[in-house]
């Protein structure tokens, strides 16, 4: 396995430690004190509809206190980060990432936000300031994310973040009993 700059004990300390803020928005390394929010988030069926199916609540509480832990920079790996409003502190989503190969030194980043704050550009900056923060202090070769191909929402933010399409894998995510297509988009970094 190549274990290059990016997995060093100092990157995955920065990324544990991630402390982000910009005028509307505040990014750091999930908490205990974001669980409950984020359960609330997974069990929202609107917000989840493009992403997995609901599970139970117990299921959902397990997997969220699995986030609260430092991050180890383990290959497959998430990693969340609070997204909350700046001047109110209230808590809106996440944005997450993975080591989606550290063999090939890329990463995965995703993004979720409580549908009340969709459509005015607060996913858009919330993946922006991951970005800027991977590219300028992890340095990874190349960035991807995924996206149900309906989900133009989704697909809009990538190509602002400066990513092209990849790939279509055709019915390769199953949804509320339907199979639906998994659009691939990338950006390489260095």
């Amino acid at each position: 396995m190549n274990t290059k700059m990016h997995t060093s004990k100092h990157n995955i300390d920065l990324i544990n430690n991630l402390n982000i803020t910009s005028a509307r928005l505040s990014l750091k390394k999930f908490s205990l004190a974001e669980v409950e929010y984020n359960v609330a988030h997974e069990m929202n069926t609107d917000i989840m509809r493009y992403i997995r199916d609901p599970m139970s609540i117990e299921d959902t509480r397990k997997k969220t206190m699995l986030a609260v832990p430092d991050w180890s920079g383990a290959e497959k790996d998430w990693v969340l980060f609070a997204l909350r409003l700046t001047e109110s502190d209230d808590y809106i989503g996440m944005v997450c990432m993975r080591y989606e190969s550290i063999e090939n030194d890329t990463l995965e980043i995703g993004w979720r936000l409580g549908s009340e704050h969709h459509g005015i550009g607060l996913a858009t900056e919330a993946a922006s300031l991951l970005l800027d923060f991977l590219k300028e202090q992890i340095k990874p070769h190349k960035v991807t994310a995924y996206c149900v191909a309906e989900n133009t929402a989704s697909s809009n933010i990538m190509l602002k973040l400066g990513m092209q399409q990849e790939a279509c894998l055709r019915q390769f995510s199953r949804l509320g009993g339907q199979w639906f297509d998994e659009a691939i988009y990338g950006a390489i970094l260095n």
